[in-house]
């Protein structure tokens, strides 16, 4: 059963995954052909998606404290 440090510590890599692809596609636009960046950028966007739905978006609805982005006030 995940606690909710768990929930935390898998949150920090899977928030480091998605760092990690957006420094990917920020080489990929400065050293790939159009047609291959276009290539990478679907498959991070598509990786990136499955980290939210299927990774943090579990964690969020068990603990929906650790999801910084709801927990921030929009003035």
């Amino acid at each position: 059963m995940m606690t909710k440090k768990d929930g935390s510590n898998m949150q920090h890599h899977a928030l480091k995954a998605v760092e990690q692809l957006s420094d990917l596609l920020s080489i990929a636009q400065e050293r790939c052909s159009t047609d291959e960046y276009e290539s990478i950028r679907r498959g991070v966007g598509l990786s990136i998606g499955k980290i939210q739905l299927e990774i943090l978006d579990h964690i969020y609805a068990k603990y929906p404290e650790l999801d910084h982005l709801k927990s921030e006030k929009v003035d």
